[in-house]
């Protein structure tokens, strides 16, 4: 089995008895010091016993579920005994970072790989091209979901090494020794790097975000914020719109479950509802982009068995457009998951509407998918992801 990334399984499709197999990791990255580790997380995601953090000075979790193995042509490598770990142990994520300098972007080659016994049954593969200046890696994930152990592969980067990987899970990292006073003053120090983002790079990637504790998810906030471009005259080709005004636009094409099938965006003032169906409402209609909220859409997530598929989309309602002036930015944010970005970093200055991303029901969870992907109207993108809706011209109130 060759996962691409966000793809899941059964742990049972690859070892028979569900319980113990191993993992081999092999990354090719010319001048770089890697260091392998393995979270044993709790319930909430967090090392809340750090004594199932599984790396070179820790080599075995107390049970015996996790120990450091290296499989026969791979540089590290862990093997697992499911069976052994406490119920306590709900997730296992498997993690690569840096110890040096360097970014994981000089990755020439890499992949994660299960092994049953001396076979390989199941491999992630990945490159460098995936990541910039990302020190961090979560690899894969294993956890136990209704009983049942499962894999994800997850290819996530981090801009910290791995005291940041710890700290993001809850741990804490033993003090170092104090440095001599500076015979100068210190550098100014650069802000504080933000773990909880995962950047959607290139088309096609996604991520999934499961239910906490199988609880219902919180709200998600889709928030689209632009950059204002103003033009030193009416019509420069320098502006947005081609005059000093820029209105960029939100929406979305939602497809319930029940079947029912519509928009919400300002353009023709269906804003939604986010307390009753769709369960999705849009706040307002920021015209200008001076916002420093910009424009937001809402999903109420205590709802989302009830949504089947969300198309986000921006679009320019007047003007000719200029994409890359616009530096347009998608976030996802829900409560206890990380933050999801979508820079609209490719562009089509012939095409107003661009889709960004498809957010899908899959059994629960919020499977997110890069888009950026330009169309000349609503009718030509809803025809492109097969909403089967009829246009008909609209405008602002």
């Amino acid at each position: 089995m060759n996962f691409s990334r966000g793809q899941r399984a059964k742990i049972t499709d690859l070892a028979p008895n569900g319980q113990r197999f191993s993992l081999g990791i092999a990354i090719n990255a010319p001048g770089l010091i890697i260091d392998f580790a393995c979270f044993g997380l709790d319930a909430g995601g967090k090392l809340s016993d750090e004594r199932y953090m599984t790396f070179f000075n820790q080599p075995s979790t107390p049970c015996g579920g996790v120990a450091l193995a290296t499989p026969a042509g791979d540089m590290a490598g862990f093997s697992f005994d499911l069976g052994r770990l406490p119920a306590s142990i709900e997730r296992l994520t498997i993690t690569a970072a840096i110890d040096g300098a360097g970014t994981m972007s000089r990755i020439a080659s890499g992949h994660i790989r299960f092994m049953d016994g001396g076979n390989e049954v199941g491999r992630f593969a990945f490159t460098g091209s995936d990541f910039a200046q990302e020190r961090a890696l979560m690899l894969l994930e294993i956890y136990r979901k209704d009983g049942i152990w499962r894999t994800s592969a997850l290819g996530q980067g981090f801009n910290g090494g791995m005291a940041a990987l710890v700290a993001h899970f809850g741990g804490a990292v033993a003090d170092e020794a104090p440095a001599p006073p500076p015979t100068q003053p210190p550098k100014p120090q650069s802000p504080p790097v933000n773990l909880s983002k995962i950047t959607l790079e290139k088309r096609g990637n996604s991520v999934s975000l499961e239910k906490q504790a199988n609880a219902a998810h919180g709200e998600i906030l889709i928030n689209l914020n632009w950059k204002t471009v103003q033009s030193p005259k009416k019509g420069f080709l320098g502006g947005l719109m081609g005059s000093n005004r820029t209105d960029l636009d939100v929406g979305c094409l939602y497809d319930l479950a029940n079947g029912e099938k519509s928009a919400v965006q300002a353009l023709g003032d269906t804003f939604g509802d986010y307390h009753r169906s769709p369960y999705i409402g849009l706040d307002a209609d920021d015209r200008t982009g001076a916002s420093a909220g910009g424009e937001n859409l809402r999903i109420n997530g205590q709802h989302w068995d009830k949504i089947r598929r969300v198309l986000v989309y921006a679009f320019i309602y007047e003007g000719a457009p200029n994409w890359a002036e616009a530096e347009a930015l998608i976030t996802i944010k829900t409560p206890g998951q990380p933050e999801i970005e979508v820079r609209l970093d490719s562009h089509r200055n012939d095409r107003p509407m661009c889709a960004i991303a498809l957010l899908e029901n899959q059994g629960g969870a919020v499977k997110i998918t890069k888009l950026v992907d330009y169309h000349r109207g609503h009718m030509d993108m809803d025809q492109a992801y097969h909403w089967g809706l009829e246009w008909v011209r609209g405008s602002k109130g």
